[in-house]
């Protein structure tokens, strides 16, 4: 585990179209089409892959099968990324929120469908799970640990977790389909661990060929630090945080959605979800400036990389 100690930073990315956002938030009778969806991915990746690229960072992109099944469009857009020597993992075929809550079969086909299709695009199998809504248990831990990949990042606790439930028919016009979103002790451990196959939220003190890659939290309050909260949260409190938060290791997580805003090929309805309606432009000036200040502390590792050092 020669890598544990030193400071890297992972950076994810999860592909949550607006078809699967407007699930979220139970926006029902809005149309979104074929076209839209093809559309939304081409400018989404676009910009996304430029930001990246411009920073000379390899991400992990987290996707979701059954909208790379749907289209050739979409299809060469991952192959592109792929080329591109960023990384393509599993986030469910479907996206079903509430994924720890199904039969196991369903996990298992959810998870297995997703692979096969990255595996057939890029040629490589996915060995990096996230859960939909951070829906996770030991049981799903444990399959991956079955069908031979070798992390999962699902891990997320902050005190916005409770506070969504708490509060979502107060904020959300329809509430939010937010079943098993993410709920977990705050004693949840946030540096990479390998869980315990009786007890994912414990470290194993057996060796184990699998890891987790828990989302970081602030020391103070609990608060969640990944990019959807820094754009949303008061910019001198983002700055400074993303200046001086202090763990071995970050997972910075980013949403496709994030490179995007109302002026694109979104339905006016997902103006509920936090910085739509914030200026792309803007968007990518903020998140530029954070990962600024993450890379003059953390050297960007690929996920892949850190996994394989940390087990070996």
């Amino acid at each position: 585990m020669k890598i544990q100690n030193q400071q890297k930073l992972i950076i994810h990315v999860d592909v949550d179209s607006p078809v699967k956002l407007m699930n979220f938030y139970r926006i029902n009778n809005v149309v979104f089409d074929q076209n839209n969806l093809e559309v939304f991915y081409k400018t989404a990746w676009d910009r996304a892959l430029e930001f990246f690229n411009q920073r000379n960072i390899k991400v992990t992109f987290f996707v979701v099968g059954d909208e790379l099944n749907s289209s050739d469009v979409i299809r060469n857009i991952i192959l592109e990324a792929h080329k591109g020597g960023h990384e393509i993992e599993n986030h469910t075929y479907s996206h079903p929120l509430g994924l720890a809550n199904l039969p196991e079969e369903k996990m298992k086909e959810e998870i297995i469908l997703c692979s096969q299709i990255i595996e057939k695009i890029t040629g490589v199998p996915p060995i990096g799970f996230r859960s939909p809504g951070y829906s996770i248990n030991t049981k799903i831990i444990n399959l991956l640990e079955e069908l031979n990949f070798k992390y999962d990042s699902s891990g997320f606790w902050s005190i916005m977790n409770p506070t969504l439930k708490i509060s979502q028919n107060i904020l959300f016009k329809n509430g939010v389909n937010n079943v098993g979103f993410g709920v977990v002790s705050r004693k949840f451990l946030q540096a990479p661990y390998i869980p315990s196959s009786s007890n994912w939220l414990v470290h194993s003190e057996k060796t184990r060929n699998f890891l987790e890659l828990p989302l970081p939290r602030t020391n103070i309050f609990g608060f969640p630090f990944y990019n959807n909260f820094n754009l949303w949260a008061p910019s001198f409190y983002s700055n400074y945080i993303s200046k001086h938060l202090r763990k071995d290791n970050i997972v910075y997580l980013f949403h496709i959605i994030e490179f995007m805003d109302m002026t694109d090929f979104i339905p006016k309805e997902l103006a509920v979800h936090p910085n739509t309606k914030i200026p792309v432009k803007e968007k990518i000036h903020i998140s530029g400036k954070l990962l600024s200040n993450l890379t003059e502390r953390y050297e960007p590792i690929c996920t892949r990389n850190f996994v394989s050092s940390f087990l070996n």
